[in-house]
């Protein structure tokens, strides 16, 4: 008998990819990806490699708008013979730049990647997880949501929305068994972050100085929260925003 399916967006790499592997002891997997083949065949062996039992189906999607989120769903479940039992919204991107000088359609376009493709897709999913009475959401928000960068105020406000979501939606599924949380990470070592590393850490405030447990975190230590929130053990914990930023949303390091 087959495990429960498990739908990771962005599911090959960085985060996801570390979601991935987590969930993959307990869950069947459908992993989207944007435009990257060879990573996704990589992230796929690897997943095998240390879980030869799990089944696992990958999918090219673009997902810039609630159409082709949607179309992706139907996808997904029209391949894999089962509406998936926990979805987790993680793909997106950046494009940062200060918002007088933004190209205003390519800055909603952020938005539209975060908030808006989540949206579409919890809808989606949602109804087969009301139905059966059992279901995991979990979004990826981020520290930016509260603290404030410059450069970065699409993708703050596309998180601060996935927050506001993440709450309301637990509050109107919570009686059907369906929970709904949010993480929150800070700076995690991603193939994406590698750059923004290594100019902080040439920098002054180091990265010591600016997370307190004096390094990044790793997308295995982001999929173990995320496997757990995807568990029977978690069915008690819905409308919540983790932060798992070795303490940097604690405030100065140095104080």
């Amino acid at each position: 008998m087959s495990r429960p399916l498990a739908l990771i967006t962005g599911g090959t790499s960085g985060i996801g990819r570390g979601i991935a592997l987590a969930l993959a002891p307990r869950f069947d997997l459908a992993l989207g990806y944007a435009t990257d083949e060879s990573k996704a065949s990589q992230a796929v062996e690897e997943i095998h490699r240390a879980y030869p039992d799990t089944q696992i189906k990958v999918f090219r999607a673009l997902l810039t708008n609630a159409e082709e989120a949607t179309a992706f769903y139907r996808q997904v479940v029209s391949d894999s013979g089962r509406a998936p039992s926990v979805l987790v919204n993680n793909a997106g991107r950046l494009s940062d730049g200060l918002f007088l000088g933004s190209d205003l359609p390519a800055y909603l376009s952020v938005l539209n990647e975060h908030l808006v493709v989540s949206l579409a897709l919890t809808h989606a999913a949602l109804k087969p997880m009301y139905r059966e009475k059992f279901g995991r959401i979990l979004n990826l928000s981020s520290i930016s949501a509260t603290y404030a960068k410059r450069g970065q105020s699409n993708y703050a406000a596309a998180k601060a929305g996935i927050e506001g979501f993440t709450r309301t939606l637990a509050l109107e599924v919570a009686h059907r068994g369906v929970t709904v949380n949010a993480i929150a990470p800070g700076l995690i070592d991603t193939p994406l972050t590698r750059p923004l590393l290594e100019r902080i850490q040439a920098e002054e405030p180091s990265l010591r100085d600016r997370v307190p447990v004096g390094r990044a975190g790793t997308p295995a230590e982001v999929g173990a929260l995320a496997a757990f929130l995807c568990s029977d053990e978690a069915s008690y914990i819905t409308g919540a925003v983790i932060p798992i930023d070795g303490g940097r949303s604690l405030g100065d390091s140095r104080s």
